[in-house]
């Protein structure tokens, strides 16, 4: 780290101790980027003509050999690794992982289950370290450099997880992390339906993302101080996201998202409530730009916020996610 500069944990990388209170940042990602081809050309469409600055691609989805090509094609586009361990199929052979998933290689369904199972079991967490590696070298291996790492369902910030994907982010130089700490307080206001529901979870994610912090912060890497997608989930509408503008909070900001151009089977299998066409609408509107615009909000994305600090030593100049080597690669 450079002298007279300390790292102060927020997103926006480094910050000295008389910095004043940053403005507002926001992060629009799309999650579930290679699930299926509807979901695929609406990051596209969204980034190139919206508001999208970033993607959380899933490695072993029906449609990830396009979302990789896509990303290829898109070099604008901030990628990310959206880790599956539930609701999904692995990278490795079901050899590799016996305990992990069935015959078929897929994982579980139910998240309550797996979570416990995942918690009480200590011969699955070798298991999962080493399918987490795999699903990031899937985008290492396609000749892309991820920026940031966040899970399905947002299992990552499970408490045995958590400090592996640490571990991997350092071992392979991924500079970001999402923490899913949303204002449910915020939410409600906009969306009041579900209240208990909404609580709950706000509260148990606001304690996971507690630790999840202090070890982010410890490794050095950058994360989002605020977050909206979790709680109301796949209702992300543009009158959503116009009523979230005049109440974001100071610092960064991420607001994720399932946009698709229409529900197809694959889409309608996993999540048939979700408004995927309304989300796109949301990441398309001009009202959406002229209110962040006048409320002096910057759009930005896990890159972005990654190179306003130096990446540790320990990465490597040669190494394939150092970001040095990405700037170079993707000639920033």
């Amino acid at each position: 780290m450079g002298a007279g500069v300390k790292l102060q944990g927020r997103a926006g990388g480094l910050e000295s101790p008389e910095s004043p209170r940053p403005a507002c940042t926001v992060i629009f990602t799309a999650d579930d980027f290679g699930l299926s081809a509807a979901l695929n050309a609406a990051v596209v469409l969204a980034h190139r003509r919206g508001v999208l600055r970033c993607a959380s691609l899933i490695a072993a989805a029906p449609q990830t050999a396009q979302a990789l090509e896509l990303a290829r094609e898109s070099p604008g586009l901030c990628l990310g690794v959206h880790l599956v361990l539930l609701q999904g199929q692995a990278v490795l052979p079901p050899r590799r992982i016996p305990h992990l998933v069935d015959l078929k290689g897929r994982f579980p369904n139910h998240p309550v289950a797996a979570g416990w199972r995942y918690f009480s079991q200590p011969r699955l967490w070798p298991e999962i370290k080493g399918e987490l590696a795999a699903q990031i070298e899937t985008v290492l291996q396609a000749g892309l450099t991820p920026w940031h790492l966040n899970g399905h369902v947002n299992l990552h910030l499970h408490p045995r997880i958590f400090p592996l994907l640490v571990d991997l982010a350092r071992e392979y130089g991924v500079p970001g992390v999402r923490l899913a700490r949303e204002d449910w307080r915020t939410t409600l206001a906009l969306a009041p339906d579900r209240p208990l529901p909404k609580v709950a979870q706000g509260l148990i994610f606001a304690l996971l993302c507690r630790r999840a912090r202090r070890l982010a912060r410890a490794a050095g890497l950058v994360f989002n101080d605020h977050l909206f997608g979790l709680l109301n989930d796949g209702r992300l509408t543009e009158d959503y996201l116009l009523g979230l503008v005049p109440r974001l909070k100071p610092g960064v900001t991420e607001i994720y998202g399932h946009p698709a151009l229409d529900a197809d089977a694959e889409l309608l299998k996993w999540a048939p409530q979700y408004h995927r066409t309304a989300e796109l609408a949301g990441l398309l509107s001009l009202r959406l730009r002229e209110a962040l615009a006048q409320a002096g909000v910057e759009l930005s994305d896990f890159r972005a916020l990654a190179l306003r600090r130096t990446a540790p030593a320990e990465w490597g100049p040669g190494h394939p996610g150092n970001i040095q080597s990405a700037l170079q690669q993707e000639k920033i």
